[in-house]
Protein backbone atom coordinates (compact mmCIF):
# COMPACT_ATOMS: atom_id res chain seq x y z
CA UNK A 1 0.00 0.00 0.00
CA UNK A 2 2.87 2.37 0.79
CA UNK A 3 4.40 1.70 -2.60
CA UNK A 4 1.19 2.60 -4.40
CA UNK A 5 0.85 5.78 -2.34
CA UNK A 6 4.48 6.69 -3.12
CA UNK A 7 3.98 6.07 -6.85
CA UNK A 8 0.79 8.12 -6.91
CA UNK A 9 2.53 10.87 -4.94
CA UNK A 10 5.47 10.94 -7.34
CA UNK A 11 3.15 11.01 -10.34
CA UNK A 12 1.19 13.94 -8.89
CA UNK A 13 4.43 15.74 -8.07
CA UNK A 14 5.69 15.25 -11.65
CA UNK A 15 2.44 16.56 -13.17
CA UNK A 16 2.41 19.57 -10.83
CA UNK A 17 6.08 20.32 -11.52
CA UNK A 18 5.57 20.24 -15.29
CA UNK A 19 2.49 22.48 -15.03
CA UNK A 20 4.32 24.96 -12.77
CA UNK A 21 7.29 25.07 -15.13
CA UNK A 22 5.16 25.65 -18.25
CA UNK A 23 2.93 28.20 -16.50
CA UNK A 24 5.41 30.23 -14.47
CA UNK A 25 9.08 29.31 -14.90
CA UNK A 26 9.66 28.62 -18.60
CA UNK A 27 11.11 31.63 -20.41
CA UNK A 28 8.76 33.50 -22.71
CA UNK A 29 9.28 32.38 -26.30
CA UNK A 30 10.58 35.23 -28.49
CA UNK A 31 8.52 36.70 -31.32
CA UNK A 32 8.76 34.43 -34.35
CA UNK A 33 9.40 35.69 -37.92
CA UNK A 34 5.87 34.66 -39.02
CA UNK A 35 4.34 36.75 -36.24
CA UNK A 36 6.53 39.75 -37.09
CA UNK A 37 5.54 39.41 -40.76
CA UNK A 38 1.86 39.30 -39.73
CA UNK A 39 2.31 42.46 -37.64
CA UNK A 40 3.90 44.20 -40.64
CA UNK A 41 0.97 43.04 -42.80
CA UNK A 42 -1.47 44.57 -40.29
CA UNK A 43 0.49 47.84 -40.30
CA UNK A 44 0.56 47.96 -44.12
CA UNK A 45 -3.19 47.28 -44.18
CA UNK A 46 -3.98 50.31 -42.03
CA UNK A 47 -4.36 48.66 -38.62
CA UNK A 48 -1.40 49.88 -36.58
CA UNK A 49 -0.24 47.19 -34.15
CA UNK A 50 2.69 46.60 -31.85
CA UNK A 51 3.55 42.91 -31.36
CA UNK A 52 4.77 41.52 -28.04
CA UNK A 53 5.65 38.05 -26.82
CA UNK A 54 3.25 36.30 -24.43
CA UNK A 55 3.85 33.44 -22.01
CA UNK A 56 1.76 30.40 -22.83
CA UNK A 57 1.18 27.23 -20.86
CA UNK A 58 1.02 24.85 -23.81
CA UNK A 59 3.55 22.16 -24.67
CA UNK A 60 5.73 23.13 -27.62
CA UNK A 61 4.19 20.23 -29.52
CA UNK A 62 0.91 22.21 -29.40
CA UNK A 63 1.98 25.88 -29.56
CA UNK A 64 5.47 26.98 -30.57
CA UNK A 65 5.06 30.60 -29.46
CA UNK A 66 2.30 33.03 -28.52
CA UNK A 67 2.06 36.74 -29.20
CA UNK A 68 -0.24 39.65 -28.64
CA UNK A 69 -0.82 42.65 -30.86
CA UNK A 70 -1.56 45.94 -29.18
CA UNK A 71 -3.76 47.97 -31.50
CA UNK A 72 -2.52 51.54 -31.30
CA UNK A 73 -5.30 53.74 -29.89
CA UNK A 74 -7.64 50.85 -29.07
CA UNK A 75 -8.11 49.25 -25.64
CA UNK A 76 -8.47 45.62 -26.82
CA UNK A 77 -5.75 43.45 -28.30
CA UNK A 78 -5.34 40.55 -30.68
CA UNK A 79 -3.85 37.19 -29.68
CA UNK A 80 -1.89 34.97 -32.07
CA UNK A 81 -0.57 31.45 -31.51
CA UNK A 82 2.05 29.90 -33.78
CA UNK A 83 1.61 26.13 -33.92
CA UNK A 84 4.25 23.63 -35.08
CA UNK A 85 2.00 22.29 -37.87
CA UNK A 86 -1.30 22.97 -39.58
CA UNK A 87 -2.76 19.89 -37.89
CA UNK A 88 -1.89 21.31 -34.47
CA UNK A 89 -3.25 24.71 -35.55
CA UNK A 90 -6.58 23.07 -36.41
CA UNK A 91 -6.65 21.48 -32.95
CA UNK A 92 -5.76 24.80 -31.30
CA UNK A 93 -8.55 26.51 -33.27
CA UNK A 94 -11.04 23.93 -32.01
CA UNK A 95 -9.89 24.42 -28.41
CA UNK A 96 -10.13 28.21 -28.66
CA UNK A 97 -13.56 28.02 -30.33
CA UNK A 98 -14.90 26.25 -27.23
CA UNK A 99 -14.23 29.31 -25.03
CA UNK A 100 -16.90 32.03 -24.90
CA UNK A 101 -14.29 34.68 -23.99
CA UNK A 102 -11.98 34.04 -26.96
CA UNK A 103 -14.01 35.41 -29.82
CA UNK A 104 -13.50 35.47 -33.60
CA UNK A 105 -11.02 32.56 -33.80
CA UNK A 106 -9.44 31.99 -37.21
CA UNK A 107 -6.63 29.87 -38.60
CA UNK A 108 -4.25 30.88 -41.38
CA UNK A 109 -1.70 28.15 -42.00
CA UNK A 110 0.11 27.53 -38.72
CA UNK A 111 -1.17 30.78 -37.17
CA UNK A 112 -4.29 30.91 -35.00
CA UNK A 113 -5.74 34.34 -34.21
CA UNK A 114 -8.47 35.22 -31.72
CA UNK A 115 -9.82 38.33 -30.05
CA UNK A 116 -10.01 37.87 -26.27
CA UNK A 117 -12.93 39.58 -24.53
CA UNK A 118 -14.17 41.39 -27.65
CA UNK A 119 -17.92 42.02 -27.43
CA UNK A 120 -20.72 42.55 -29.90
CA UNK A 121 -20.02 46.29 -30.05
CA UNK A 122 -16.66 45.65 -31.77
CA UNK A 123 -17.97 43.94 -34.92
CA UNK A 124 -16.72 46.57 -37.38
CA UNK A 125 -13.08 46.50 -36.27
CA UNK A 126 -13.22 42.75 -35.67
CA UNK A 127 -14.34 42.28 -39.27
CA UNK A 128 -11.46 44.40 -40.56
CA UNK A 129 -8.98 42.43 -38.44
CA UNK A 130 -10.40 39.11 -39.67
CA UNK A 131 -10.07 40.29 -43.28
CA UNK A 132 -6.47 41.39 -42.86
CA UNK A 133 -5.60 38.12 -41.11
CA UNK A 134 -7.27 36.08 -43.87
CA UNK A 135 -5.33 37.99 -46.57
CA UNK A 136 -1.95 37.31 -44.92
CA UNK A 137 0.34 34.92 -46.78
CA UNK A 138 3.24 33.53 -44.81
CA UNK A 139 6.34 32.23 -46.54
CA UNK A 140 6.39 29.18 -44.23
Amino acid sequence: MRRIAAIVGLALFAVFTEWAYRSFLRPIDPLQPQVLALAEHFNQSGIQVRPYAVRHGYRHSQVTAAAGFEIIGYPLGVSVDLCPSEVEATGQLAAISASPNLTHPHRNGRLVMYLPMWGDDTKELAGRIEGVFASFRSGT
